[in-house]
């Protein structure tokens, strides 16, 4: 079997991680935003080996459509797309649009950049050879969201993440976002009280015109929340449930 399609199987269960740095790499963003003014020459994105890394790494790098890696076609191709990466160094990794799909016009689209590493031993005894072969071990990997961004929408991404609007019927907070892009919240607290959410459980992002319901919320009066902006830093915003 070849180190490629050994690695495409190895990597084939470990379709979710929510953080940007595992193990012996690193991505040097959290998120890409992929302006459609961007299309022709593309999106860059850095991945390092650290320097404590003893040994190189195979990388395989692709846009996938969801998270959980089943939807694999999409309008985005990556060079490369499978490198050895040795310790210490960076790649870069270029994002293109293919054209294959038309997207909305109207909304940001989502998808998620997937890049997996295993360790690549070294042919025979040799410490100094550089041939990529040897043992294939434990692979790492990292996902993060690609948000595709048409041009002219209706308003700014700030102002999209202080738009959101609460409402509460019963027990159960509904979030509301009225803009066209997606807002991903790191925390909401309603009267004080802080409402559970997390990426594992995937209601931490809301889609452009889209809601999200919060059940067992008991509280009303002031909110107060987080949402992660385009550089992958926190802004927070208040209002109250209406």
């Amino acid at each position: 079997m070849s180190i490629y399609h050994a690695m495409c199987a190895g990597l084939a269960s470990l379709w979710f991680f929510s953080v940007s740095a595992l193990a012996g790499i690193s991505l040097d963003g959290t998120r890409i935003v992929f302006s459609e003014s961007n299309a022709t020459q593309g999106q860059s994105i850095g991945v390092t080996s650290n320097l404590q890394s003893t040994t190189p790494y195979l990388v395989k790098a692709q846009v996938l459509g969801d998270v959980q890696g089943t939807q694999t076609q999409t309008p985005f191709s990556v060079t490369p797309s499978l490198f050895r990466l040795e310790p210490g160094s960076t790649n870069q990794l270029r994002i293109l649009k293919t054209g294959e799909q038309t997207l909305p016009r109207d909304k940001e689209s989502v998808f998620y950049l997937r890049v997996m590493a295993l360790p690549a031993g070294q042919n025979g005894n040799d410490a100094s050879k550089t041939e990529l072969g040897g043992a294939i071990t434990v692979s790492t990997g990292s996902v993060i969201k690609l948000f595709y961004r048409p041009s002219g929408l209706s308003m700014t991404q700030q102002h999209a993440m202080e738009s959101l609007q609460f409402s509460r019927k019963g027990t159960v907070l509904r979030i509301t976002n009225p803009s066209p892009y997606f807002v991903t919240l790191s925390s909401v607290t309603v009267g004080g009280k802080a409402i559970p959410m997390s990426v594992r459980e995937q209601n931490t992002m809301i889609a452009p015109f889209g809601e999200m319901n919060y059940s067992d919320v008991n509280t009303m009066g002031k909110v107060t929340w987080q949402a992660i902006n385009d550089f992958g830093g926190k802004d927070i915003f208040y209002g109250f449930v209406q």
